[in-house]
């Protein structure tokens, strides 16, 4: 029995249902946290609108982050295709950080507050310069060929990786939802400019997988079926990378954005 999803280089795939314990685990202890730290946090200031809101986004983080790290698409995207092995970066490392930090009440980050050096420590880590590179240089790593091939073939390696992922997307994030520590120089057009440099940002795995004449990752080359062929595979892999990653960033653009406007619409004239 497998607790994670791990490449098994030359098993056959089989529509056979493969339970994966560790990832059930995994979603059973988020869902405790989360509904921990609601028990725990006074959010009664907020509209019913928002508190629901928050509770919808964690829900859709949890479909997401079982439904990409579950039975079919976690053996899929770790043995069998590269380009189901990029819709999960994009749901572990992107789309799930994000969820999850919208959907703590700001009240939930207040105690933070309470531990200068934490604080100091946060403010450095999460400082948008810092979030860029360290986001950048994770998701760089962890698609280099030889990280790939190294740690995929074994559950821990494989859960390395998504725990890599998980919180590079966290730190990336957070500069732009989080309200602690407090950054009162970054401004929604920085936020813009943020999130556009990330989204038309060309990487080296990108370019690796769409302008390599050859496969580059050994696990998906030696893939048995379903993998249909694994250089147009890999390349499709890079493009869902770019694309989907660029549609992600657009609708956060989009969001800051409308509550930019709406933050200047309630400024009260001057005379």
């Amino acid at each position: 029995m497998n607790w994670w999803c791990f490449a098994q280089p030359g098993t056959a795939w089989t529509w056979q249902w493969q339970p994966l314990i560790g990832v059930w685990l995994a979603i059973v202890l988020l869902v405790w946290v989360y509904r921990r730290v609601l028990s725990r946090t006074d959010d009664s200031y907020e509209s019913s609108r928002l508190r629901k809101s928050r509770r919808v986004a964690f829900a859709l983080a949890i479909v997401l982050l079982w439904a990409s790290l579950d039975w079919p698409l976690g053996p899929l995207g770790a043995s069998y295709l590269a380009s189901v092995h990029m819709v999960q970066f994009l749901v572990v490392g992107i789309a799930a950080p994000a969820l999850l930090l919208l959907a703590l009440p700001t009240a939930a980050y207040e105690p933070l507050r309470r531990y200068p050096r934490l604080i100091k420590a946060l403010s450095d880590l999460t400082h948008p310069v810092s979030a860029f590179f360290i986001f950048n240089i994770v998701m760089t790593v962890t698609h280099w060929p030889g990280v790939v091939d190294l740690l995929m073939p074994t559950q821990m390696g494989s859960f390395v990786l998504d725990i890599a992922w998980m919180l590079g997307g966290l730190i990336f994030w957070w500069p732009l939802i989080v309200p602690v520590p407090e950054r009162p120089g970054f401004h929604p057009l920085g936020k813009i400019a943020y999130l556009a440099l990330n989204a038309f940002l060309i990487r080296p795995p990108f370019a690796m997988m769409i302008f390599s004449e050859s496969p580059i990752y050994a696990i998906y080359e030696l893939a048995p079926p379903p993998a249909r062929d694994a250089l147009n595979d890999q390349q499709l892999a890079g493009a869902v990378m770019k694309i989907g990653s660029a549609w992600i960033m657009f609708a956060a653009v989009l969001v800051i954005f409308r509550h930019w406007m709406l933050a200047e619409s309630d400024r009260p004239e001057s005379a």
